[in-house]
């Protein structure tokens, strides 16, 4: 499914990041050094929640409209986030895939060189006896 939400931003100045929560949820929220780095956790966490509620069969809020939202603070503003929960899905299972796939590689590539080791032990060995 393929959602949009508004999410609030908050620069604070004495921790120097950007706050963001999502006013149609309670609990979705997340922050961010710089504003991109924000939005990109912003998108990451929308996808999460709703991709977990449609998992659990959880009700949806519904979205509200980005002039709707109240701003209480003069360092917010409001700004749409969208999310593609199918999308988000097949990333993880290709994440997990490709995961899956180094470390098979790693293990691999560690038998390989603890065999050229035993090896090279076998032929240090065959030296000193000759």
């Amino acid at each position: 499914m393929r959602y949009v939400y508004p999410a609030v931003f908050t620069w604070h100045e004495s921790e120097k990041i950007y706050t963001v929560n999502f006013p149609d949820a309670d609990n979705w929220f997340t922050d961010g050094a710089t504003l991109s780095e924000a939005i990109i956790y912003a998108t990451d966490v929308l996808n999460l929640m709703l991709l977990s509620a449609e998992e659990r069969g959880d009700s949806i809020p519904e979205a509200s409209k980005l002039e709707d939202i109240a701003l209480t603070d003069k360092k917010s503003f409001a700004q749409y986030i969208c999310a593609d929960t199918e999308l988000y899905k097949e990333t993880f299972r290709l994440k997990k895939i490709l995961d899956m796939k180094k470390r098979n590689k790693a293990k691999r590539l560690q038998t390989g060189l603890m065999k050229k080791r035993n090896k090279a032990k076998r032929l240090q060995t065959g030296l000193k006896i000759a």
